[in-house]
């Protein structure tokens, strides 16, 4: 039976549970989920020795406010909204205080991590909320989120605290430029195509969200017919009739009909999961 660790006073903009996401449903049309950011959501569970399975709370952009149930040990990581507590490293939290996030300057999405990660229902394996599935649900005003009655967090003797290295720690201000591996219908574009592709700055559009990233620039011309639909995997580069490029995210859709010009390094798609709508972002191309 789980602890009480914090009342939800204020969702923000969008608060859910995620973890490392469903494996091994794709084939039945249900997304993987998970963490949009897995860089971010990995190291606040490695600052507290939980499980790389471990659930934690995605909170989206600002506003989300938290009450403080019991004395526990928390980290955040991810975006920088002003947080009330540090961030990127291990936070002892007591009773009625509270966690708040008032604020976006940098990132798109925050992560929450409690000692013993947070427990809920899992659902084909995972707990992670996939709404348009109705697998989970986004927390609400008035919820309570209990933690997993786990072995106690503790530093060790004479070691006051613990925090991550600088060169893991992101500025999300400027991502570098995003690798991308040649997708299965490579060849249908044009080479200017695919020079134009990576020699431009993309923008991500306000029509970005946990299902897709929508970026406009100058269209592609050439690869814009539909095809026979296919799988789809999460980074896929899609692009649709209009020429503007649609990468999949971790609630994409499993199967599609638009010719796939690339696909994103999975270590790289966490970067580009913390990209603001009107923020610029580059590819390059890998072999």
């Amino acid at each position: 039976m789980g602890l009480d660790a914090f009342g939800v006073l204020d969702p923000g903009l969008g608060a859910t549970l995620q973890d490392r996401g469903r494996v091994g449903w794709r084939r039945f049309g249900v997304p993987a989920s998970g963490a949009m950011d897995d860089h971010a959501a990995g190291w606040a569970n490695r600052l507290l020795n939980n499980p790389p399975d471990a659930p934690v709370l995605e909170l989206l952009l600002q506003g989300a406010k938290l009450l403080v149930a019991s004395r526990v040990w928390i980290a955040v990581t991810g975006a920088d909204a002003e947080g009330s507590v540090p961030a990127w490293r291990t936070i002892h939290v007591e009773p009625k205080q509270v966690i708040h996030f008032p604020h976006n300057h940098s990132g798109v999405w925050i992560y929450l991590a409690v000692e013993g990660g947070f427990e809920a229902e899992r659902i084909l394996g995972s707990v992670s909320a996939y709404e348009r599935g109705n697998l989970g649900r986004r927390l609400a005003a008035g919820d309570i989120l209990k933690r997993a009655a786990a072995i106690p967090f503790e530093l060790p003797h004479n070691i006051a605290g613990r925090m991550i290295s600088a060169d893991e720690r992101r500025s999300y201000h400027s991502p570098p430029a995003l690798r991308v591996w040649p997708g299965p219908q490579w060849n249908l574009f044009h080479e200017q195509d695919r020079e134009m592709f990576f020699a431009q700055s993309w923008t991500v559009t306000s029509q970005s969200d946990r299902a897709g990233y929508r970026l406009s620039g100058q269209p592609l011309q050439s690869g814009g017919n539909e095809i026979i639909s296919e799988p789809v995997r999460v980074g896929s580069i899609q692009i649709p009739g209009n020429g503007l490029p649609i990468v999949t995210m971790r609630d994409g859709p499993t199967v599609g009909g638009y010719p796939k010009l690339g696909l994103v390094e999975t270590a790289d798609l966490s970067w580009l999961a913390q990209c603001r709508p009107g923020q610029s972002v580059r590819f390059r191309h890998v072999e």
